[in-house]
């Protein structure tokens, strides 16, 4: 079996996750799925970032230490996949001992390599984002461009890594597609970035207490962005782990539009410098925006995707949180319009064609060996299936799922055009178009397993069982 290891990025352990979160793992999850039922051996990872000083902060706040705060917000995301039916294979904890080992070793490969410096910096931090912002982003009054908050301005003495070596090789690599970014956008994001002179970044900081020790100088930490992006070799149990040897390189990494450079620069940066193959696909997806606003835990104006999984259920919320707009791009939430979507689509849509489908299957008493589909309706269904790969292929959930949609409209509109239930028993086209119909929600079920596990299962069962009781999938709202 073909190997394919993808990852999303490591949630930041400062609050509760919100529909950003969800929506990025679900797509990891959704392409999980679909890989396996491709045959490959697919290892998956999702974790939490656990490190930095608004971790330590959050946790003076709620008048704990750092490791039970984390401990707590951990068990909240791993309660919120459960729910989601995200079937990842590893859920990495930058405060656990594999990583912390792995860690240490990765830098103790670059400092010996001789890519470590040190050298004091003076710049402008921003403790929510955990990183350094630019001049040139800062907004007036000399607040974070992100969360529009005044920034802190520090000096300090820390231990450099050497970008600016690898920058070249970087840009060659990605312009030969050695490195492939998606979209083209962020792709042409990741080049003007390179071509815009960025600087050598501090692996350590000085002052920052909650974090791994810098192995070459007890008076420093590891900076948390550094040591965060490691965490895609520690949980496969770097440097001498069995699931190392097997699934690295990473063949995807999926990230959000903000950790762009961090993905796209830093990290093949990192890896060249400790000899180690790059990832071969980073995927950015764009943000959510609630009011045109980045949506963040900082900013107070996150959705919980529990309310939508209340309303809805863990299946449903899936579908809804990936139809709502193209992933490439950026868009707005409209939770205003989730019921509508719901109804239209798969109540009234997908759910109501199955339950007129299996009326006339089981009036007509079709029998397993009637459910076939006739050469003109293999060539339909087997267009459809092209057309949805090849989205899938390409990572675009959201058209692969509109097209999957149009072909249960293909099939309502075969059903109404043929009308077999005004056929008569015994009637020699009842056979081929009820055939016909069971082969389309067959397909149609199959497609659709990644997005609704369990209850595309449940279908795909009740055809193949040949029973076509009534089965309400999706009860109107």
């Amino acid at each position: 079996m073909k190997k394919f290891y993808l990852t999303t990025p490591i949630y930041y352990a400062s609050g509760l996750p919100h529909i950003g979160h969800a929506f990025t793992t679900i797509y990891a999850d959704v392409l999980a799925r679909y890989k396996k039922g491709q045959g490959f051996d697919v290892f998956f990872s999702t974790g939490m970032d656990e490190h930095g000083t608004k971790i330590s902060k959050r946790a003076e706040e709620k008048k704990l230490n750092p490791q039970n705060f984390v401990d707590k917000i951990a068990n909240d995301y791993i309660e919120l996949w459960k729910l989601l039916e995200i079937e990842y294979d590893s859920f990495i904890r930058t405060t656990s001992p594999r990583h912390i080992e792995g860690v240490k070793f990765f830098l103790g490969k670059i400092y010996r390599k001789g890519d470590i410096y040190k050298d004091k910096y003076r710049g402008y931090y921003c403790n929510d984002c955990e990183s350094f912002i630019p001049v040139s982003k800062l907004l007036p009054g000399n607040k974070c461009p992100v969360h529009l908050k005044p920034v802190e301005e520090v000096e300090e003495e820390n231990y450099f890594f050497n970008l600016k070596k690898y920058l070249p090789e970087i840009k060659k690599k990605i312009l030969d597609g050695e490195i492939k970014i998606i979209p083209e956008e962020r792709e042409k994001e990741t080049l003007s970035i390179i071509d815009g002179k960025i600087e050598n970044f501090s692996i350590t900081r000085e002052k920052v207490k909650w974090g791994i020790p810098f192995p070459f100088d007890k008076n420093q930490n590891i900076y948390v962005w550094v040591e965060a992006l490691i965490n895609y070799l520690t949980v496969l149990d770097y440097p001498q782990g069995e699931n190392f040897k097997k699934y690295w390189p990473a063949d995807l990494h999926i990230i959000g539009a903000d950790i762009n450079k961090f993905h796209t620069i830093f990290w093949p940066a990192l890896l060249m410098s400790a000899d180690l193959p790059l990832p071969k696909k980073i995927f950015i997806h764009g943000f959510f925006t609630v009011n045109g606003q980045k949506m963040g835990k900082t900013l107070g104006n996150v959705i919980d995707p529990k309310e939508i999984i209340k309303d809805f259920g863990p299946e449903i919320t899936r579908f809804l949180l990936l139809t709502q707009f193209p992933a490439q791009s950026h868009g707005d939430i409209k939770q205003s319009e989730f019921k509508n979507k719901y109804n239209s689509n798969l109540a009234n849509g997908i759910g109501n064609l199955v339950e007129r489908i299996f009326a006339l299957a089981g009036k007509f008493r079709i029998s397993k060996d009637e459910i076939l589909a006739d050469e003109e309706f293999k060539k339909r269904i087997e267009s459809f299936r092209k057309k949805t790969s090849q989205f899938m292929d390409e990572l675009n959930i959201f058209e692969f799922i509109n097209e999957t949609l149009s072909f249960s409209k293909f099939l309502d509109g075969y059903l109404n055009e043929t009308k077999p239930w005004k056929m008569k028993d015994g009637d020699p086209r009842i056979r081929k178009v009820i055939g016909n119909l069971l082969s389309g929600i067959s397909f149609l079920a199959s497609n659709l397993i990644p997005i609704f596990p369990q209850k595309m299962k449940l279908l795909k069962g009740r055809i193949e069982s040949n029973n076509f009781s009534k089965l309400n999938l999706f009860p109107r709202k």
